[in-house]
């Protein structure tokens, strides 16, 4: 196995057509939330949530995706200011201090120090949240296991109220008001009873409580921290606990290997371990399978499997005697068809469900609802499906496959391998590609490709999918062949470990290159002031070979996007979304729509939404989410309008490329400043020519820094100053007129 977590960073070391970083980084930081707990909670009830973060101060407003939801923001809380916590820790201690000076004068020496601090602190003017506060600061500064970290100290509370016909499963939740809104993470509606252990701040039960099927638990781990539950079980039960940690929370940007990794143990009443799990196959979040042999009383354990712990590290563990889904087969079906699913795992009788028709790779709600499976996937594609038929495992049995085909197959036991055979042309290019892991199937493929006297042509292990933004092991693969000669080849699969079995499942694709792309939108949620224009980032995920420009558009009315063209042979480039004139103080969603000429038609996709997440300090994911949603703060006033006049801005050796920025008549214009943000190395700024109606900027670029013929967009923030009068003295003062729409820009080629 070649794990792949490297290649992760793909998005943030790759070349961005000039545009270095994955992100505007200069921009104003909004509200980050780092965990929601609980992180989830049952129909038709209301669930006290608390969400940690970061600049959360402002943030007044929750919103779950979703129909049935309602959320009301119940409290704010954040960490002492350093100086104040100090401040309270000296007073303690004088006082302490002359406790004992004046028991030792009374006493001969006796020292009682006993103290009534919350007293103290009154005395010093500290109010009851303060002393809380303190409190919990001070157990936290007298845990050695412990870190600070100023990306969790914020909190805000929220009530959820959850109606009964609220529909189950998966959803998003976000925070936002006057400082924006902020980052996604999950939060799941289901139908079992929910149970949640104390939160840190208070002591931990004397005795694991009692717990009755089905569940789902609710925790966090804190450093060293095992929390534990009882339950009894009779002989001959199947019970299933499923853990949700990095499913909650797919990245942690400071934490090694960068998810909470958990550990779950069920012990007998005397403390014999008896069964574990710290994953399930590929997944980091485990899943135990506890067959029962005798009836009584157990225990069930939750850990980090390193020791570690924090408030982010939180969990959910759906338990009891539930249907649990281990595999489907096949893992799709054809555009426009219903496809048979055989499905197989724990708790189920032997079934099969009917899939209705649909497009790409979606998960199925059928094995969702009442099971302990949340997120089983199935794909649909155009080209006609057949059927692996054994034997297949050597060129003698070797099926002819007519191009184009998708096989649906399994690696039925351990060292087994199908092959087929495909008639080529030289000089017509063939595309070999294994969908299996990015359909949660366990199966580690590679391919092989031979001729007729077992010479090896070609072969892959693993191939990375940049749009799969929750793998860290890409183990699919894929092939583009470029025939040496007309004739037969034999293409084998198999798994790299030599593993196989039932749910060992795959869809082998075996067509003609068909160049096409996807899109990617970061982030995906946008915060800006009407008029303003706010950066987003948008990444092309070519396919086939397709190199060509990729227009892109905002489709929604009132937005408009600049900068909207990713150049041929680009993968992603910086532009802007310029909200309407208007006010609105809502969240809208908002759908970004690229198009391409391919081969003589134009294809048009739709975006996906995404967040930029880094794991473990290096490592860039571009993990997808349902809506782009962009929030018009209605606390900030419309901005008078700064528009661009748009063309490009063409740079040659000789003479600067040239953007005219059109102003309102009242604004200043000396002293006005343009600072690029953000901008490809080798670009800068001339200087800046007031007219007329506004300022023309000229931008200069250096030939051995930037490629001729190179093109991208330049994102420039204007800022004015002015004379004011302070007494005596007269100072400059400067503001920020905001970031202008994204200008293209392009090198004359040589």
């Amino acid at each position: 196995m070649r794990f792949c977590a490297a290649k992760a960073v793909f998005f943030a070391i790759l070349g961005f057509c000039l545009v270095s970083g994955s992100s505007y980084g200069d921009a104003p930081k909004g509200s980050d939330i780092a965990y929601v707990y609980p992180a989830g909670g049952k129909r038709g009830t209301v669930v006290e949530v608390t969400v940690g973060g970061q600049f959360l101060a402002k943030m007044n407003r929750g919103l779950v995706s979703g129909e049935g939801v309602q959320t009301t923001v119940t409290g704010y809380t954040k960490p002492l200011s350093g100086k104040r916590f100090q401040e309270f820790r000296e007073s303690i201690a004088e006082h302490r201090k002359e406790r004992a000076d004046s028991m030792q004068s009374m006493t001969g020496g006796k020292k009682d120090q006993a103290l009534d601090i919350p007293s103290i602190l009154q005395e010093d003017g500290a109010t009851e949240e303060e002393i809380k506060l303190f409190y919990i600061m001070q157990k936290q500064k007298n845990d050695p296991k412990r870190q600070d970290n100023n990306q969790l100290v914020e909190q805000v509370t929220l009530k959820i109220e959850i109606a009964p016909d609220a529909a189950p499963g998966p959803r998003t939740l976000r925070l936002f008001g006057n400082n924006g809104i902020s980052n996604p993470l999950s939060f799941f509606i289901g139908d079992f009873s929910e149970e949640r252990k104390p939160p840190p701040t208070e002591a931990p039960p004397a005795t694991p409580p009692a717990i009755q099927f089905p569940v789902v638990l609710n925790g966090q781990i804190m450093p060293g921290q095992s929390d534990r539950y009882s339950f009894h079980a009779a002989k001959g039960e199947r019970l299933v606990f499923v853990a949700q940690a990095r499913d909650l929370i797919p990245y942690l940007a400071d934490a090694v290997p960068g998810w909470f990794q958990a550990l779950l143990t069920v012990f007998d009443s005397k403390g014999n371990e008896l069964a574990s799990a710290q994953s399930a196959r590929f997944s980091p979040d485990p899943v135990l399978d506890f067959a029962v042999k005798e009836s009584g009383d157990y225990l069930l354990e939750i850990r980090d499997t390193l020791h570690r712990g924090r408030e982010d590290f939180v969990y959910r563990i759906t338990a009891g005697r539930l249907p649990f889904v281990t595999g489907i087969f096949p893992l799709g079906g054809k555009s426009g068809s219903e496809t048979t699913v055989q499905v197989s795992g724990w708790n189920l009788q032997p079934s099969s469900l009917k899939v209705p028709s649909g497009e790409g790779i979606h998960t199925l709600p059928q094995l969702a609802h009442g099971f302990a499976t949340t997120d089983v996937s199935f794909a649909h594609d155009t080209t006609p499906e057949i059927f692996a038929a054994e034997p297949d495992n050597d060129a003698s049995h070797a099926a002819m496959m007519k191009i184009p085909v998708t096989v649906n197959g399994r690696i039925e036991a351990k060292g087994d391998i199908d092959v087929f055979a495909v008639n080529c042309k030289k000089g017509e290019p063939l595309v070999f590609e294994v969908f299996a892991r990015r359909l949660d199937s366990p199966l580690d493929s590679f391919l092989r490709i031979t001729d007729t006297t077992g010479k090896q042509l070609a072969y892959c292990d693993d191939r990375e999918d940049p749009g799969a933004g929750l793998l860290t092991h890409h183990a699919d693969s894929r092939i583009d062949f470029d025939p040496p000669s007309d004739g037969l080849i034999y293409v084998q699969i198999g798994d790299a470990q030599r593993q196989g079995g039932p749910d060992f499942s795959y869809r082998l694709r075996i067509d003609r290159p068909r160049p096409d792309f996807e899109l990617r939108v970061v982030p995906s949620g946008i915060t800006g002031a009407p008029g303003t224009s706010s950066p987003v980032t948008v990444y092309a995920l070519r396919k086939d070979g397709f190199t060509g420009d990729i227009h892109f558009s905002a489709a929604t009315k009132g937005f408009a996007v600049s900068g909207g063209c990713i150049p041929a042979g680009c993968d992603s480039i910086n532009a802007t979304l310029t909200f309407p004139d208007t006010p609105t103080g809502k969240i809208e969603p908002v759908e970004i729509t690229g198009t391409a000429e391919i081969s003589g038609s134009q294809i048009t996709r739709k975006a996906v939404p995404a967040d930029d997440m880094l794991q473990a300090f290096f490592y860039h994911h571009l993990v997808p989410t349902s809506q782009i949603l962009a929030y018009s703060m209605p606390e900030q006033p419309a901005k008078k309008p700064i528009r661009v006049v748009q063309g490009t801005a063409k740079i040659t050796s000789d003479n600067p490329g040239l953007a005219t920025v059109l102003l309102p008549p009242t604004f200043p214009k000396e002293g006005m400043k343009a600072e690029l943000k953000n901008s490809p190395d080798g670009i800068w700024i001339e200087g800046l020519t007031p007219s007329a109606d506004g300022v023309q900027i000229a931008f200069r670029a250096d030939p051995k820094k930037v490629k001729p013929g190179s093109r991208g967009n330049l994102l420039v923030e204007l800022s004015a100053a002015k004379l004011e009068s302070k007494g005596d003295k007269k100072e400059m003062k400067r503001w920020s007129m905001g970031l202008l729409p994204a200008i293209p820009f392009q090198l004359a080629a040589e």
